[in-house]
């Protein structure tokens, strides 16, 4: 009965959890995968692993199944054969879509974890529920009168503000915090704006800077001011979220997984720059208007698409002004932890990095277009 259940391990983030888990002493992580059979499962799985760079067939075992569906979609006696063998749920997989209503992301973001957590109690002992949720549960704290929030803050419906995404994880985040009247151990971790490997700076189509820079790189400018945020690279979120549940004190806190400080965006800007793109600065609101003419552009689209979530890194929302984040209990339960945590900058080496490598080669093919 030590065995993992990971499920989002086709997804950016799940596949380096995946990675991190690997690291620790654990026979065997069970993966959850959307897929027809096990087959397909299978192969999903060994085809992200071979993305990430680390796989252990022998330990890695993908299962199909599907959180839309009631009971996962499993059938009964792998269900069964998995509340009995599984100690620990790592529930990443989400429904990621910043401009859906919440009626279209609850049936996987909130049914898919009141069905894990019906999985956690099937066996009728205590088993660890890690469950991924996102600082955006507080995006609409300082209209709601918090200023300041830490990991200690409440997330409310409130303090999520209207976006359908950020509201179906304060559904779910209560869904886990009621399965600890059932005996279930939960965890929860907030993981900020989730950008690119800090070693080799590759990312995916889910980093949400990607839209912001290659916006930037098409309309040929920036915008002369972007908010700071709370981030962190994908795998320093992953190693710090397996760190932080491998620890005694998990149990029953919440944890933020960004750096001790928000990171300027302006960053990225500069690093585009350092790689020879020509950007001129523009007020923000002459920028987004640029933009917004170009819209039908495949590097522009995105950006747009995102709505008020692509306006908001822009500062260009004064009505919905950013909470202080803190996550210094985070980062002391991470500096207590053995071994202590690796801390690699957001700086501009980094930034270098990400436009090196994550930047699509695509976008530097693309010619830009005139002013």
């Amino acid at each position: 009965m030590t065995a993992i259940l990971l499920t989002g391990v086709t997804g950016s983030l799940g596949g380096h959890l995946a990675a991190a888990l690997l690291a620790q002493p654990h026979p065997v992580i069970y993966c959850l995968v959307r897929a027809t059979g096990p087959a397909a499962a299978d192969r999903r799985l060994r085809e992200r692993m071979a993305e990430v760079g680390v796989d252990d067939p022998q330990r890695l075992i993908a299962v199909p199944a599907d959180l839309d569906r009631p009971g996962l979609g499993l059938p009964p006696k792998v269900w069964n054969d998995l509340a009995e063998r599984v100690s620990r749920i790592y529930h990443s997989a989400a429904s990621v879509h910043m401009t859906a209503p919440y009626h279209d992301l609850a049936p996987s973001n909130v049914g898919g974890t009141r069905a894990l957590v019906e999985l956690a109690t099937a066996a009728g002992r205590p088993v660890g529920f890690h469950f991924v949720s996102t600082i955006a549960v507080f995006a609409d704290a300082a209209r709601a009168g918090l200023s300041r929030v830490d990991e200690t803050t409440p997330p409310s419906m409130a303090t999520s503000g209207h976006l359908g995404y950020p509201r179906s994880k304060v559904a779910a985040e209560r869904v886990v915090a009621r399965a600890a009247e059932r005996g279930v151990t939960a965890t929860i971790y907030r993981p900020g704006l989730v950008t690119g490997h800090s070693g080799t700076g590759g990312t995916s189509t889910s980093d949400l800077l990607m839209p912001l820079l290659r916006a930037a790189v098409a309309v040929g400018a920036v915008p002369e001011r972007v908010e700071a945020v709370p981030m962190d690279a994908v795998d320093q979120v992953a190693g710090n979220l397996a760190r932080l549940s491998a620890g005694p004190s998990a149990a029953g806190r919440a944890y933020h997984l960004v750096k001790p400080q928000p990171v300027a965006l302006t960053h990225g800007f500069d690093a585009l720059r350092r790689a020879g793109y020509p950007l001129d600065s523009l007020p923000g609101p002459v920028w987004w208007e640029r933009a917004t003419e170009r819209a039908t552009h495949p590097d522009v689209a995105p950006l747009i698409q995102m709505g008020k979530i692509g306006r908001r890194m822009l500062g260009l929302e004064p009505a919905y002004p950013m909470p202080e984040i803190s996550a210094e209990h985070t980062w002391a339960a991470l500096r207590a932890a053995a071994p202590a945590p690796p801390s690699v900058p957001l700086d501009d080496a980094f930034f270098d990095r990400l436009i090196a490598h994550g930047f699509s080669q695509s976008v530097r093919e693309r010619p830009i277009l005139a002013r």
